[in-house]
């Protein structure tokens, strides 16, 4: 869990003002002190309730009232559970234990004591402590009370060392302040069984200083300006101490990837490499495409773990490889069974999820062994195969389109992909305007360019289908009537100029926007490709985002600027209307209509360069809007001519979208 800074915490509660913060972190770059609620308490801008009021509110604990401390009486065998020293030099007060659990809940005036408080659990024997935040001076009256000063001499730092063992002079410390990177590092310390201390507040840094506990520090290069203000002191306090900035704590020191984004990767690259072979049929590609992203987007859509999210996307991808007549599946060793392939080509590589088991499932399932129901897994992957291979006219509902056969598909599946297709249509719209078709197709003679084209289209909302070649995609457009088509300068079976001109010659297919793409193109090919009509020629090698943008530019040019596409947050969040607007280049403002207040985020060709919401404005209002569940939208293909965001596209919704995750705005 990651902390606020305190003085954030104590601006937020009233109990300091700005210059007050600033006034304390000069003192602390010029003092030996290293913690900010000392310094302030030194420079009497705050009391011990108001500072004690700080801490509980920075790390979720609650907090002793002064007047409760006053009349509190401790049993002696709970009290004999902490030695006196810690208790009358560190204000570690114990207050109760549970036998059962083996929980001590002790008072404390400060919680990012770490090190004595691991002194405290460890002498009392406990599983875990139970904290709360006392004001320091009525703590510390307490302690006289119960520890009168006959009773034992001060205890000195050398005592505690005592208590807590030598200190491990070579330890490191690693300064982590934002929540999911810290969790992740202190996972990565357990399984590598380090001598390796995470923590997220600079007050914990001092408290290991002080203890004697830390070697060495480290630090993000992005997180400097929260450790900058520290580090006179923690230097003046250890001048031996070692401190290093870092670009990130990942493989050679470079930035860590997000998981999302990995396992992102990872399987785009996999189907890459299993749909891209020009010896598997291109209807057969296709379908195991559409396969693929509906079982992932149902899944999600019926709220499954993350894992499972993953099981039925690969038993997705896999699951009809005997369709594609791959030849390296050649030799395999099958028993007959519907999905004996997938199973015999996975099970040497001891895949993480029981596919096998899966599968198995999903054969009785077809079979009409086992009726609907029995797994929302199985059901996912049973319903997504069906739509795959039907024909869904432009705007027909699916489950209608599936006819007789919805009757055996489970219910909430059911109502699980209307949502889904609910949702393509909100994207699509929101991509290319009202009314626009939401079919493209791509070919081309280079699969990794078309590949990586298609896979970004398809997030946006289109159905997109691969064409083998000029032929290929001359027909389906003949058959799906698209809103674009993408296809090579020089194809085999007919090059992109013919299949300009046998588009152009048919009433259904004339309109149809087509762009070419060509590797070494002469000024002579790309003249005559514009005057037989073709929309734009992108000459290779480019960026696949200057190929996706042109695209979705010739697509949007039907959407006029009072044309409005609205919907609710709950069916397309704000953060997936926006990368779909940011994907294509498009221009766009967006009012948003939350439960109370009212917002806007202007796009301009790509990039969001303003935000306002409520008395809001900037970073602050769009982080506020991107966390709503609830509310609706309208996006119009206007410009308001506002700027006041700096911050990349990339940036503010990845930022927005961690501090969704963390709960705060």
């Amino acid at each position: 869990m990651s902390h606020q800074p305190l003085g954030e915490v104590c601006l937020a509660l009233g109990l300091l003002q700005l210059a007050d913060v600033e006034r304390i972190l000069a003192q602390l770059r010029d003092s030996r002190r290293a913690r900010f609620g000392e310094v302030a308490i030194d420079l009497g801008l705050i009391d011990d309730a108001g500072l004690a009021r700080a801490l509980a509110h920075q790390f979720r604990l609650n907090m002793v009232p002064p007047e409760r401390l006053l009349k509190m009486t401790i049993p002696g065998d709970v009290l004999g559970m902490v030695p006196p020293g810690l208790i009358r030099d560190r204000l570690l007060v114990p207050a109760s234990w549970d036998v059962e659990k083996k929980v001590l809940s002790v008072m404390v005036a400060d919680p990012t004591d770490i090190p004595s408080l691991r002194v405290v659990q460890t002498a009392a024997r406990a599983a875990r402590l139970r904290l709360f935040v006392a004001p320091r001076g009525p703590l510390r009256a307490l302690v006289e009370r119960l520890l009168p000063a006959t009773d034992l001499p001060a205890t000195t730092r050398e005592g505690l060392d005592e208590l807590s063992g030598p200190g491990p002079q070579g330890a490191t410390l690693v300064f982590e302040p934002e929540g999911p990177r810290a969790s992740a590092l202190r996972a990565l310390e357990d399984s590598e069984q380090s001598s390796v201390e995470v923590v997220s507040d600079p007050d914990q840094v001092s408290a290991f200083i002080e203890a004697n506990q830390v070697g060495r520090i480290f630090f993000r290069r992005a997180v400097a300006h929260d450790v900058e203000p520290y580090l006179p002191a923690w230097k003046r306090l250890r001048p031996n101490l070692q401190i290093a900035q870092v670009e990130g704590f990942g493989p050679g020191r470079q930035s860590t990837v997000p998981f999302g984004q990995a396992r992102d990767f990872l399987l785009g690259i996999t189907e890459f490499l299993l749909l891209s072979r020009r010896d598997a049929p291109q209807e057969a590609r296709n379908r195991v495409r559409r396969t693929v992203r509906l079982a992932r987007e149902l899944a999600g859509e019926l709220g499954l773990a993350s894992e499972l999210r993953d099981a039925v996307t690969v038993a997705a991808l896999f699951a009809d490889l005997d369709e594609l007549s791959l030849s390296f599946l050649d030799g395999l060793n099958l028993d007959g069974r519907r999905f004996a392939v997938p199973v015999a080509l996975l099970a040497p590589f001891s895949p993480p999820w029981d596919l096998p088991g899966l599968y198995e499932a999903l054969e009785r399932r077809v079979s009409g062994e086992e009726g609907p129901g029995e797994s929302a897994e199985v059901e996912v992957l049973y319903t997504a195969r069906a739509v795959a291979r039907t024909t869904i006219k432009e705007g027909q509902d699916p489950v209608e389109a599936l006819g007789a056969e919805a009757a055996r598909h489970d219910g909430a599946t059911l109502r699980a992909l209307a949502g889904v297709w609910r949702k393509k249509g909100l994207r699509h719209h929101v991509a290319a305007g009202e009314g626009a078709s939401q079919s493209i197709v791509l070919a081309g003679p280079d699969d990794a360019l078309v590949a990586a084209v298609a896979d970004r289209l398809a997030r946006a909302g289109f159905e997109v289908s691969i064409a083998a070649d000029g032929e290929d995609a001359l027909h389906l457009s003949k058959t799906l009537h698209p809103a674009a088509v993408l296809a090579g300068l020089r194809m085999g079976r007919r090059d992109g100029s013919s299949l300009i001109v046998e588009m152009r010659r048919g009433v259904a297919t004339r309109g149809i926007p087509v762009l070419l793409t060509a590797e070494a193109a002469t000024p002579a090919d790309v003249t005559r490709a514009l005057e037989l009509g073709a929309e734009d020629v992108i000459e290779l090698p480019t960026n696949v985002d200057v190929i996706v943008a042109r695209l979705r530019r010739a697509i949007g040019r039907r959407a006029s600027d009072d044309e409005a596409i609205g919907g609710r947050l709950a069916d397309l969040p704000l953060h997936e209307l926006l990368q779909t607007l940011t994907l294509g280049g498009r221009t766009a403002r967006v009012r948003i209509q939350g439960a109370i207040e009212t917002g806007m985020v202007q796009v301009r060709e790509g990039q969001i360069v303003a935000a306002n919401y409520g008395s809001r404005v900037a970073e602050d209002a769009f982080y506020a809007m991107v966390a709503l569940e609830e509310g609706r939208f309208e996006a119009r293909f206007v410009d308001d001519g506002k700027t006041n965001l700096a911050r990349s596209s990339d940036f503010l919704l990845l930022e927005a979208l961690r501090r969704r995750d963390e709960g705060r705005v």
